[in-house]
């Protein structure tokens, strides 16, 4: 079995095992960090945060910081806040290196070096705001140099002005030493400081603390300091009051996702509650709706974006015009007592209708479904699965794509107020499109009464769902945000709890997710019979587990709860684990400056590859079929992942394969040796499961060395072909260098995978690719292959931007098509970007290179 084919096996199985616990981690994981006081705080409430208080810290010749960072906007929309410092790192010889975010979200960060005053601009991608990604800067003392790496690329600076000097002082965001001192911090979020010497974690501060201006370091106990701190996992543990206020007669509440407003309609006007803004703003009708009573419920359409209320029982709709703020009927009041109490409804903009579920009144229960059609003003009545959706009401509502998801609720399968009446435990769904039911899972029992929120939000990345629930036998209640996954039944408490008064015929609440803020937001009301009681509150998404109170998990440990123990251990070691040894080849202090993770070509498809369908991607992004070709990336955690991929690299590289010392090493360092051992069983045990579903690959120990075995001729992968392209140089073809160029233009080598140990193998890989594509390059003819070699050179930018030979090549064959004009642009292009990271000129001219004369 080739090479190719066993590695192209293990990274299907660390995918698939991957997603089968990323539910997990996702719902056991706290969040946590450093939140930046920046612009929108007086200067002496801003951050500082000190690793090095009161003195230097002495550091060995090669030495890292590394850190997660967030850039986080003020306001939707505005740059303000942007620029600042997000570190000063300066030696005993005041010699600084910093990094600051600058107010063009483009660039996004700027490194500054001060012995030289060079500016390096790093390109920053506007989906990273607000967003967690990962950075390094890696000190090279006695070459004196830095390696600044992104997700995505990496910079390099020489004569920095550190050679021999590993005394040093690490500032983040403000800082008042000597005259480096500035009170110009960015909006930012920073978690995961880590200090590694000679590859080996040294300092670690994971910056996970709830109160005080002390932050400890995990390793050794080292102290570092903090000014006005604003700790991150308060927000995503309380619950905020945003608003609350007693408001005249009985309110309806609709809500408007993409703008981020919850609409809280009274009898004179409308209230507009902006989570985006976090203010209040009222809004006077033309018209006075007649109807409105403590019956009518209210729906907001996206796609008109007017806002509908609906009776049930009377089959009335009426429709409020946004921008006249004038309603197409004032109606009647009519106070009737309603069979379809607090039922759950849906707006599905695919027909544009109301869906309505179930519903109490009368003594009894429901189960029906109406659809109201908008455009006709048309009510229907859909057929329901009686033994699924059985009747009931104060259930939650959810949504992902084309389906609707009903969980839990309060009823009786009779429909009999009278006879066995329960609280229901089951997550069901209803497809929009088929009109059919299924049923998903029953949760376990949290507590015998339990009831639901009426509305809940699925986070379609990650497939959990977060949902309030609370006794029905309590008036003096309170609301507790859960979270589960569609996929499995397992449930979780998260955030802390929210004071409600529950009556149903008075009480309603409801859970909101607004994207923009980044927030869930709960609206709570109970009225009487001549005022409502509103509250909108809100927390951090994603909520933390929260502290124990007043629900149990009642359920019996199994195999899930087990398994996501391990797994978030698991991945919390190898979190830890990022910080290990790094053996770095010389190409990536040499081959210099800045490797985006993928340049566009031209849209030239290459025929003679069409046919190939992989089983196993690791250019331009990781992903994994199985043998049906079912994409399975999902199911690889990011622990089974790391493990695939070590196993499995190690064994392309010398047929070894790796050491369960070098597994230990690299993934449990920090456990003692049982918890290592047990840790390393588990899953490797996960792993061997997972292996079937790709195929046939097995799992092997037989000489010592984990190693990963595949029958080559029944898996195909692009880094297995891309190994047999490159293994030789003396037998290249036209044909395999337009497949490399094909399995390269999807972008780098495990593009947003980052381990430390990694970076030897992302090293080889672009020099195999340079290496060969030049030595190609070399043996054709300009003149005859002058489109074949822009492609090349193409091929060869994507993995250094600044490659002299891929300038020169495509230089060359542009002029020689009698692309003069795009020959010189390229050249221009080159010379700016190697002065910008080299901050010296290029020293050929552009005749020079081209070997003509002007």
């Amino acid at each position: 079995m080739s090479r190719a084919k066993l590695f192209r096996k293990v990274v299907t199985f660390i995918l698939t095992v991957s997603f089968i616990f990323s539910c997990s981690h996702k719902l056991f994981s706290q969040t946590y960090g450093l939140q930046f006081n920046a612009h929108n705080v007086s200067l002496d409430k801003r951050t500082e945060l000190d690793l090095t208080p009161n003195e230097f810290i002495r550091l060995e010749e090669d030495f890292e910081l590394s850190f997660d960072y967030k850039s986080t906007r003020i306001h939707p929309g505005s740059n303000e806040g942007f620029f600042g410092y997000v570190f000063r790192i300066i030696n005993s010889d005041d010699k600084n290196i910093d990094l600051l975010s600058t107010p063009t979200p483009e660039i996004g960060l700027n490194l500054v070096v001060g012995e030289s005053n060079t500016v390096i601009p790093v390109q920053y991608s506007l989906e990273y705001i607000n967003s967690w990604i990962s950075l390094r800067v890696k000190f090279m003392l006695k070459e004196d140099r830095i390696i600044f790496y992104t997700p995505d690329t990496f910079y390099v600076k020489d004569n920095i002005g550190f050679k021999g000097n590993g005394q040093v002082k690490i500032i983040f965001g403000a800082n008042d030493y000597k005259w480096f001192k500035n009170s110009d911090v960015p909006s930012m979020v920073i978690k995961d400081i880590k200090l590694t010497e000679k590859g080996k974690v040294k300092y670690f501060w994971p910056l996970n603390e709830k109160e005080g201006n002390n932050v400890t370091d995990k390793i050794k106990g080292r102290q570092a300091k903090v000014k006005n701190p604003s700790w991150v996992v308060l927000n995503h543990q309380n619950w905020q009051k945003n608003f609350a206020y007693e408001l005249n007669g009985y309110i309806s509440v609709a809500v408007d996702y993409e703008d981020g407003n919850i609409f809280m309609l009274e009898k004179d006007g409308l209230l507009v509650y902006s989570t985006r803004k976090n203010n209040i703003s009222e809004i006077k009708y033309k018209n006075k709706p007649e109807f409105m009573d403590r019956n009518i419920r209210a729906v907001y359409n996206p796609v008109d974006k007017n806002i509908y209320c609906y009776l049930v029982e009377e089959g009335y709709l009426y429709s409020l015009d946004m921008n006249s703020m004038m309603w197409d009927d004032t109606g009647e009041s009519i106070d009737l007592e309603t069979k379809y109490r607090h039922h759950n409804s849906y707006f599905s903009v695919s027909d544009n209708s109301i869906y309505l579920f179930g519903g109490y009144g009368r003594h009894r229960y429901n189960n029906e479904i109406i659809q109201i059609d908008i455009e006709n003003k048309s009510w229907n009545e859909l057929p329901v699965v009686d033994t699924i959706f059985t009747p009931r009401y104060l259930a939650g509502l959810g949504q992902l794509n084309d389906t609707i998801y009903i969980f839990g609720g309060y009823g009786s399968i009779s429909g009999n107020q009278l006879i066995n009446p329960q609280s229901y435990f089951d997550l069901i769904g209803y497809s929009i499109k088929n009109k059919t039911w299924f049923k998903k899972f029953e949760v376990p029992r949290m507590v015998d009464d339990m009831i639901v929120a009426n509305s809940m939000w699925i986070d379609e990345k990650t497939r959990n769902y977060y949902a309030l629930v609370f006794s029905k036998i309590k008036f003096e209640n309170e609301l507790q945000l859960i979270c589960g996954s569609i996929d499995t039944p397992e449930v979780e408490m998260v955030g802390n709890k929210i004071p409600f008064n529950f009556l149903d015929i008075r009480s309603n609440a409801n859970l909101y997710y607004m994207a923009t803020p980044n927030k869930l937001f709960a609206y709570t009301s109970y009225s009487t019979d001549s005022t409502t009681q509103v509250a909108i509150y809100s927390i951090d998404n994603p909520p933390n587990k929260s502290n124990p109170g007043a629900f149990s998990l009642r359920k019996t440990p199994n195999i899930y709860f087990w398994l996501i123990v391990v797994a978030c251990v698991s991945i919390i070691a190898t979190g830890l684990v990022l910080l290990r040894k790094r053996k770095k080849k010389a190409i990536f202090e040499k081959e210099g400056n800045v490797i985006p993770a993928e340049i566009q070509m031209e849209n030239e498809r290459f025929t003679e590859n069409e046919d190939i369908k992989y089983q196993i991607l690791f250019f331009g992004g990781f992903q994994v079929f199985n043998k049906e070709h079912e994409d399975i990336t999902q199911k690889f955690s990011p622990l089974l992942k790391e493990l695939y991929l070590l196993i499995l690299l190690n064994t392309f590289r010398n047929n070894k394969g790796v050491s369960s010392e070098k597994i230990t090493e690299t993934l449990w360092y920090d456990k003692d040796e049982k918890s290592a051992r047990n840790n390393r069983a588990v899953n490797i045990a996960k792993l061997r499961s997972i292996l079937e579903e790709i195929g046939s690959c097995e799992l092997s120990h037989k000489t010592g060395y984990w190693k990963i075995n595949f029958r080559e001729s029944e898996i195909k992968g692009d880094y297995f072909d891309f190994l047999n392209i490159t293994s030789s140089k003396k037998n290249l073809t036209k044909q395999k260098i337009y497949q490399l160029i094909e399995i390269t233009r999807k972008g780098a080598f495990l593009l947003n995978v980052h381990y430390n140990w990694l970076d030897d193998f992302k090293a080889d890989v672009s020099d195999k690719i340079i290496d060969t594509l030049v030595e190609f390059a070399k043996t054709i003819d300009t003149k005859k292959e002058a489109d074949l070699l822009i492609h090349v050179a193409d091929c060869i930018f994507n993995f250094d931007v600044i490659n002299e030979e891929a300038m020169i090549i495509k230089c060359k064959a542009q002029y020689c098509m009698g692309k003069h004009s795009h020959a010189k642009a390229t050249y221009e292009k080159f010379f700016k970007e190697y002065k910008v990271m080299y901050a010296q000129e290029y020293d050929r001219a552009f005749v020079d290179i081209l070997d003509i004369k002007e």
